[in-house]
């Protein structure tokens, strides 16, 4: 080397750095045009002072320099474009980066097509075709799942095997595997068809007319449904699935494969077997799935299949690392407008193409657009077939979307292409490490915008046996503990609303108050406050007629058929369909499975409650009792043995207003009247409480409950309207059980997950068994039999962290019927009356991890609990500094701290006190979801979280314009959109199990109602800036803030940071920025750190009405006092002192939504 530098420097006369060094002078940093002429004419003056010294603007000199500077700017320009255009980052020519990209081996995608399953509606046949009735059912149409029709699956399984070809009949497909934990079977029909099996169809998708194809369908050697290659007169498949929920669910039934665009052809000729053959396709738009590559015999039928292998090192068309057997491969190029070159092998690795071929594509919309459910429907295809007699007949099939479909993409963009071709170099195309799952998923698809995953299993796990997930998200759970707590917490909500017309007050009243009728906690406080109906002075008895499954038929007798309903006069008057009635045992036995059993005998109760179902007439056939046919008047939903005794009653509650009660309420809301509703339990109808009757006590009670002596007597309403002659601000009753396990136990639970048992045709809950070993006070004995609860939602906290140590139950409803199976076990297990100081447990204010405040368990020994402050003598006993009382009436509900040095009471919100019952022996009881299996030979479980594009840009058009909600794509269609590609990419001991994002929006009205808040601005009194401007800039510092490339799933929000970057792009127009939450009961600074769940990504909805210019921070301005927008609020329920229905501060609240899972 140090001779050949020593060479160049003495004895090359043209070395390039001689070249340069002998210009010295001049200026090599010019390119442009005035830089260039200005250094030419520098270096004429100095180096030819004689020669050129005219350097006016007409010489011929100065034309000559502008002329050459022209040029030379023009060169500079081309040359530093084409250095631009040899690098991936600063390329901008669409060819030039498609060339780079595939220098690192990085094909980019192309235009995806929408892919999903159109679920069979309906069937019909021109065939004579018979079911086991001897039924013909040719030309008649059989709808799947028809409730009219009980013989629907045997008649809908006939037509289709009369279609099907021979040998493949319902149960003997010809493929058949588990598709993420869905059983599926593909079958073939008998088409007489020649051509591609394909059918196609034409509909409007967002305004667009798009044309679609119905599919043959495989799953062949994959884990994912797939198109099968196309070849002529191979007959169209379908799929049958079953997700084990019932032939109701969306993912049971019958299924075709649907695809958007037009599959086409072209055949040529290779005459020459040439190393590295390209073969061009012009044609644009081709998808980026859907290529297929036939050999031709000589007599143009297709005689051999040429596979597709991906253009990425270590596995291309060059160098072919499949099996060595596999030598008729290609791969395909991506080119500009979607068009594509077919690579061909170099005769080494693989075969050199020789002979005539023919190539399937399918050219699709190079678009990104969603389909929603709503946009197919009723997709008509007449079939035609050839029956077993050789017959010629049509087969006539309805079919429609059941979920939306998001996986349609556009070409991948410039910009994509040059951040994912790097990210797929680094991965080497397999994901391996825990970053290879973070970054392949992003290449696999221009439709991903974001993807998380994470390793929920680890391996070492034997292959011999069945994971087990602790976490319960994938795999049952069952948990004994002896820490359980059970309390009850009766709360005063609030929603407030603004209305342009009556529409927005029917929209307010439908879903704003009626639907809180339908939740549990709705159904939970009727239960406490109305109680039963005494029916014990009627000596009545229940006599049973006939019993079946869970039904039971009979009627009421006391020296004869007693009538019911309006027949009646006593309060069996309330016995109509929906009312729970009461039974005890007629002398010392007890109730069992429907029967009267010995005292001793195991797990017997003492009480059984069954709801009417139906009664006939007056319930009591005229006095004769059972009706003509033999059975009884009067069906209830549950046995109950002959001879036992009728109790009580508890009337039907109703949950939908009369259209004359919403008639009135619309009037009164557009007249800004104030007014409250109750439930009239006589009646069983909602009424109005007018505004001088309506009582300003937030305390419930029936003591003054119709009065109408206009002194605002009447508490018992269940909503309240007031309004400040702009914004109603309605307050509604509210009451929760909670179940919280201290430390043994943690709760796992999916609010929008229902498990449906096909077998008994019921729904499967998660539940809290309270176990029989525990005691009660009354006797002093074990209960004697378990008493369950049925878990019915989350605990969610204002910030929005869910507490998994605790989950809110609910009475057990068996059939999901609405009415539940016994309202009594929160007494029977609490016996909340009975030695009343001891039926408190008590929690206490604590700084977590996070520095949010919430509550734990505190022992109640630390309490001294009397009914009034006016029990406690502080002279006439010696207590402990700092001890703690608590005062249960409702008209103090107060925890007070004792200071000895001042001898006085004072009181504390540091803890907090509710009705029920801790140390409780139970069992904890969680079923997951059948649609989510886990391969017990797969070691590792790897939880995907994707976030879509479509769904991404629908949703900020949502928050924006207002209408549909859009929903992301479920984990099944997740797993049709991408397992195809990503579980090429895995490991083998791995399992990808795929989970749709959903946005949280923070702030704004479109958000929840505990995140809704007021950014209150203290502007510059010395700027210039106004106010509305000052507001748009704030809402778009905001908006940068939440951008997308921002945050990750599962991450906390901070104010601190958002006020800081608020800060910095409006200084020095603004001082200072903060905010209030909207909720009157929470405090400033619950809203500083707010939490997301694993599947939830931030946004925000806020808008310039949620900036508030004020001139100063004090203490009246941290005060939240803004609207919530029909959304749930907390408030105290007594004083502001409240310890047991009081408020739920900031880390003690719990949300339930909509709860209500089984009422």
């Amino acid at each position: 080397m140090a001779s050949t530098d020593r060479q160049n420097r003495l004895l090359v006369a043209e070395d390039w750095r001689k070249i340069y060094q002998s210009f010295q002078q001049a200026d090599f940093k010019s390119y442009d045009f005035e830089t260039l002429r200005r250094t030419m004419v520098a270096y004429l003056r100095e180096n030819y002072p004689d020669d050129f010294n005219d350097f006016v603007e007409s010489s011929e000199y100065v034309a000559l320099i502008d002329l050459i500077a022209y040029i030379s700017q023009a060169l500079s320009f081309r040359v530093d474009l084409n250095a631009r255009e040899n690098f991936l980052e600063t390329a901008e020519r669409r060819n030039s980066i498609l060339r780079l990209a595939r220098l690192i081996n990085y094909n980019a995608k192309r235009n995806k097509p929408a892919t999903g399953l159109l679920k069979i509606d309906s069937v019909s046949t021109s065939q004579d075709v018979t079911d086991s009735t001897g039924t013909n059912l040719a030309n008649t149409s059989v709808v799947w799942n028809d409730s009219a029709n009980t013989n629907y699956r045997e008649q809908f399984t006939a037509i289709l095997n009369a279609a099907n070809q021979t040998g493949q009949l319902f149960g003997n497909p010809r493929e058949s595997g588990t598709i993420g934990g869905v059983d599926t079977e593909v079958y073939t029909l008998s088409s007489n068809q020649t051509d591609l099996p394909v059918y196609r169809f034409t509909k409007g998708i967002g305004g667009t007319s798009r044309a679609f194809e119905i599919v043959p369908s495989s799953l062949e050697n994959s884990e994912s449904i797939y198109e099968a290659e196309p070849i002529n007169g191979t007959g169209l498949t379908y799929t049958y699935r079953s997700d084990g929920s019932g032939d109701s669910s969306n993912n049971t039934g019958f299924f075709f494969l649907f695809k958007q665009g037009r599959i086409e052809n072209i055949d040529f000729n290779v005459d020459t077997a040439t190393t590295n053959f390209v073969k061009p396709i012009q044609n644009t738009n081709i998808n980026d799935s859907d290529v297929w590559l036939f050999k031709l015999d000589q007599f143009g039928q297709i005689a051999q299949r040429w596979s597709q292998v991906p253009s990425l090192a270590g596995n291309n068309a060059i160098y072919n690392s499949l099996s060595k057997a596999e030598r008729n491969i290609f791969n395909v190029v991506t080119k500009n407008d979607d068009a594509i070159d077919l690579v061909f092998g170099d005769g080494n690795f693989a075969n050199m193409p020789l002979g005539s071929f023919r190539l399937y594509y399918r050219v699709s919309d190079n678009a990104k657009y969603a389909i929603q459910s709503a946009d197919l429907q009723n997709i008509r295809l007449s079939i035609p077939y050839i029956d077993a007699n050789g017959g010629q007949q049509t087969l006539q099939v309805v079919c429609s979307l059941k979920s939306s479909v998001y996986n349609a993409a556009a070409s991948e963009s410039n910009d994509s292409i040059k951040e994912k071709a790097a990210q797929v170099y680094y991965s080497q195309n397999r994901m391996i490490t825990a970053e290879d799952y973070q970054v392949v998923p992003l290449g696999v698809s221009q439709e991903i915008v974001k993807a998380r995953s994470v390793n929920r299993s680890a391996s070492g796990i034997s292959r011999a046996k069945e994971i087990l997930d602790p976490t319960g998200a994938y795999s049952n759970v069952s948990v004994f503990a002896d820490d359980g707590i059970l309390y009850r917490e009766e709360s005063l909500q609030k929603f407030t609303f603004t209305f342009n017309n009556k529409n927005d007050i029917q929209s307010v009243l439908d879903k704003s108050v009626e639907n809180k009728l339908k939740t549990a906690y709705a159904r939970q406080f009727y239960y406490l406050k109305y109680g039963t109906k005494d029916l014990s002075t009627l000596t009545a008895t229940w006599n049973s007629t006939s019993t079946s499954t869970n039904t039971n038929t009979g009627y009421f007798t006391s020296g004869g058929a007693l009538t019911v309903g309006e027949f009646a006069t006593s309060a069996l008057k309330f016995a109509k369909p929906g009312s729970l009635m009461k039974f005890t045992s007629p002398d010392t036995r007890r109730f069992k499975n429907g029967k009267l059993v010995t005292l001793t005998t195991d797990e017997s109760e003492n009480r059984a409650w069954a709801k009417i179902g139906a009664v006939v007439g007056d319930g009591a056939n005229g006095g004769l009792g059972n009706l003509e046919s033999g059975a009884g008047p009067v069906t209830l939903s549950d046995i109950i043995p002959d001879g036992a005794v009728l109790n009580a009653i508890i009337p039907n509650f109703t949950t939908a207003f009369s259209s004359t009660l919403e008639a009135d309420l619309l009037s009164r809301i557009d007249a800004y009247e104030e007014f409250g509703l109750r439930y009239d339990q006589d009646s069983e109808t909602w009424k109005v409480i007018t505004s001088t009757n309506l009582s300003t006590s937030e305390i419930f009670t029936l003591n003054d409950a119709g009065s109408t002596s206009n002194g605002n007597l009447d508490a018992s309403w269940w909503f309240k309207f007031t309004n400040d002659g702009n914004t109603y601000t309605t307050f509604y009753r509210k009451l929760d059980y909670i179940f919280e396990s201290v430390g043994q136990n943690k709760f796992h639970y999916d609010t929008q997950e229902k498990i449906y048992d096909y077998t008994t045709g019921k729904s499967v809950k998660d539940t809290v068994k309270i176990l029989k070993t525990n005691s009660l006070v009354s006797t002093g004995n074990s209960i004697g039999y378990p008493i369950t609860w049925q878990i019915v939602d989350t605990v969610t906290e204002v910030d929005g962290f869910q507490d998994n140590r605790k989950v809110q139950v609910g009475f057990f409803d068996d059939d999901d019927d609405g009415v539940v199976d016994n309202p009594e076990i929160f007494d029977i297990v609490v016996e909340p009356t009975l030695s009343e100081t001891t039926k408190f447990v008590f929690f206490e204010k604590y700084i977590s991890y996070d520095t949010i405040e919430r509550y734990r368990p505190y022992a109640s020994t630390n309490f001294i609990v009397t009914k009034n402050e006016i029990d406690i003598d502080l002279n006439a006993v010696s207590y402990a500094d700092n001890q703690l009382f608590y005062f249960y009436d409702s008209s103090e509900d107060v925890i007070k701290k004792y200071s000895s040095t001042t001898n006085t009471l004072t009181t504390t919100t540091d803890y907090l006190a509710r009705k029920g019952r801790g140390s409780i022996s139970f069992q904890y009881r969680h079923h997951a979801g059948q649609e989510t299996r886990i391969d017990p030979s797969v070691s590792n479980i790897i939880d995907t979280y994707l976030l879509e594009r479509t769904y991404d840009n629908l949703f900020r058009i949502w928050l924006q314009d207002g209408g549909t909600k859009p929903i992301p794509s479920t984990a099944d269609q997740l797993r049709i959109s991408y397992a195809g590609q990503l579980n090429k990419l895995k490991s083998l001991s791995d399992q990808i199990i795929y989970h749709p994002v959903k946005y949280k929006i923070l702030f704004g009205n479109n958000s929840e109602e505990k995140l809704q808040a007021t950014f209150k601005v203290v502007k510059n009194s010395k700027t210039n800036v106004t106010d509305a401007v000052i507001k748009t800039r704030v809402i778009s510092a905001i908006n940068e803030f939440f951008a997308l490339d921002n945050w990750d799933f599962g991450d906390s929000f901070y104010f601190t940071e958002l006020s800081a970057y608020v800060h910095n792009k409006l200084a020095p127009d603004l001082l200072t920025v903060v905010i209030v939450p909207n909720q009157s009961g929470q405090s400033f600074g619950s809203l500083f750190q707010i939490d997301s769940s694993a599947d939830e990504i931030f946004i925000s909805g806020a808008t310039v009405d949620d900036v508030s210019i004020i001139t100063a921070l004090g203490a009246n301005q941290l005060v939240a006092s803004g609207t919530v927008v029909t959304s749930t609020t907390s408030t105290t329920n007594t004083t502001s002192g409240s310890a047991v229905s009081g408020s739920t501060t900031s880390g003690s609240g719990s949300s339930t939504g909509s709860s209500g899972a089984g009422y």
